[in-house]
């Protein structure tokens, strides 16, 4: 029997001057059965690693203006082609304006390496459920073609991947980086996990994973503490190997980041063909 759920969304509000060095979160990516929801919901990356600076030249931050409001909300994303983002449905559906940073480690910083571009032209998945935490999916447009250079880099979808179980991944963003930190990581942080089957994470999530979803499993080779993402890792690429992003950042369980509860995910490979027509 499947237990209704509630998904915990609110953002922090920030400055109406959209001021980067002082951003704080958007509390997502956290659902969690209505007994029991705690007090105190956030999602990142916790216990992982800095990356070496530019490495991943795929990952994009996106700084949301939400509509009729003064706030604000930080997500991740990912560059699929030369003009087109790849994030979580739950960061855009409330959008008004995004500004999307290409090209950072630092994201608080004005990098050299960085292009920062706003746009209005973003959409979400026609299906996306926030109670079945379905088709969590989304695409944002850029204004322009970016030129790719050694910093900003597109990402490869999947194809014919197969099972990919037990496999390791790696998940980058620049979300909270403990359970007490009030504000998104300094730097881009990456941990590797291995994929966690769908059956075995539902014993987690009371049956609402579905074949579109996958889950990593944020306990193994941990010592003491979970590896898993956090308040501002939402939208984020799930990586196999270096070259093909499997999943989206979407949701996880609202008691902590830390305590080793698996992490959830919107699974690309079932949502190459919605991709394709939206950026053909």
């Amino acid at each position: 029997m499947k237990v209704a759920i509630v998904v915990l969304l609110s953002a922090l509000a920030l400055t109406s001057a959209l001021d980067w060095k002082n951003i704080n979160t958007l509390n997502i990516n956290k659902a969690v059965p209505r007994i029991l929801i705690p007090k105190n919901p956030n999602t990142r990356i916790v216990n992982g690693e800095e990356v070496e600076p530019h490495s991943i030249p795929w990952q994009v931050g996106l700084l949301i203006q939400m509509k009729n409001t003064e706030g604000t909300a930080f997500c991740g994303g990912s560059i699929i082609s030369n003009q087109w983002i790849l994030t979580a449905a739950h960061c855009v559906e409330t959008a008004e304006s995004i500004e999307v940073v290409l090209g950072a480690h630092k994201i608080k910083e004005e990098e050299d390496t960085q292009i920062r571009v706003v746009t209005t032209e973003f959409l979400h998945h026609e299906d996306w459920s926030r109670f079945t935490l379905t088709n969590d999916i989304a695409l944002v447009k850029l204004p322009e073609p970016v030129e790719f250079n050694d910093n900003i880099q597109s990402i490869g979808l999947p194809s014919d991947i197969g099972n990919i179980d037990d496999l390791t991944v790696s998940v980058t963003g620049w979300g909270k980086d403990s359970d007490e930190a009030t504000s998104v990581s300094e730097v881009l942080r990456i941990i590797s996990v291995p994929v966690m089957p769908n059956d075995k994470c539902n014993n987690f999530y009371f049956g609402i994973i579905q074949d579109t979803h996958m889950c990593t499993d944020s306990w193994a080779g941990s010592i003491g503490t979970g590896h898993s993402t956090c308040s501002g890792d939402s939208g984020g690429p799930l990586v196999l190997e270096g070259t093909t992003q499997v999943g989206i950042v979407s949701f996880g369980i609202a008691f902590g980041c830390e305590l080793g509860y698996p992490a959830a995910f919107t699974r690309v490979s079932s949502y190459v063909d919605w991709i394709n027509a939206h950026i053909a």
